[in-house]
């Protein structure tokens, strides 16, 4: 089986894609000094890309001050980084909003739970008052399941092997991943990230957003989305084949100062979370 899925990796055809465009406008964005006309031209190189940055540049989710009609106005209106957040968005819907039979999980469930934990993420950073850039913790809890739509194809001769392991250990999915395809899709996802030219840190989130205590770039990070994925999961959203196997890490809950209380209040929250991605989950 891992034979198969490394002819796949060698193959970027067959690779999940993202367009040329979202990748250099990450890169631009990380200067500080990135000049506007420049990014909107860049941006507006890709049409699909530009009518979703003013359809949501104009959503009750991003509350633009203003009407936006144009790239350029919603740079000036919301800044750089949440249209880059927005671009991002709208490029991990493209990819992750599918079915994944062989992770027994429809599309709009999957979208949701990438939603959930890219929001609740980043709430939890605001909350807790850590200094991480909303746009670049919401997008790593978006990412998660990149790997996923790799795998999925593979799982059909497995599957009732994978079922029976699951009920018979307590071994955390993403092992039993691993244990019959020779990858997990934490795995997968760092692979086709670094194969899209993404940030180490996104790269770092996607590979180890359910062990935590091996993130190599930004630990705090990756336990903001390793809290907000497993308490996403826990609630019922977006639960796959590998059901609530992964507990939440004691390192993560010490690298953020999450407590309890907090986890309660996230909980009670989720509802009105829910609610205020509506308009996302429908873009």
């Amino acid at each position: 089986m891992k034979d198969k899925i490394d002819e796949i990796l060698k193959d970027v055809n067959k690779l999940p894609v993202i367009s040329s465009v979202v990748t250099k406008v990450i890169q631009m964005v990380q200067n500080p000094d990135v000049n506007i006309q420049e990014l909107s031209t860049e941006i507006s190189k890709d049409p699909a890309i530009t009518a979703s940055v003013i359809k949501l540049s104009n959503s009750a989710y991003y509350r633009a001050s203003k009407p936006v009609r144009t790239v350029s106005e919603a740079l000036m209106t919301l800044g750089t980084k949440t249209v880059k957040e927005i671009i991002l968005l709208t490029a991990a819907k493209g990819i992750l909003k599918k079915d994944l039979p062989g992770y027994q999980i429809e599309a709009d469930q999957l979208w949701l739970q990438s939603l959930v934990v890219a929001e609740l993420a980043s709430r939890i950073a605001a909350h807790k008052k850590i200094a991480k850039p909303k746009d670049l913790v919401f997008t790593s809890g978006l990412l998660c399941n990149t790997g996923k739509i790799v795998l999925s194809q593979f799982f059909q001769g497995i599957l009732f092997k994978i079922k029976n392991e699951i009920q018979e250990t307590d071994e955390p999915f993403y092992l039993i991943e691993r244990k019959h395809l020779g990858y997990t899709h934490m795995e997968i996802s760092e692979i086709v990230l670094k194969n899209w030219n993404f940030p180490e840190e996104l790269v770092d989130v996607v590979a180890h957003y359910n062990n935590p205590e091996e993130a190599k770039v930004d630990p705090v990070l990756v336990s903001l989305v390793h809290i907000a994925n497993t308490l996403a999961v826990i609630s019922g959203i977006g639960i796959d084949i590998g059901g609530i196997s992964i507990p939440l890490s004691k390192f993560a809950l010490d690298k953020t100062g999450v407590t309890e209380k907090d986890i309660e209040l996230y909980f009670m929250k989720l509802p009105e979370l829910e609610a205020h991605i509506a308009e996302l989950i429908n873009q």
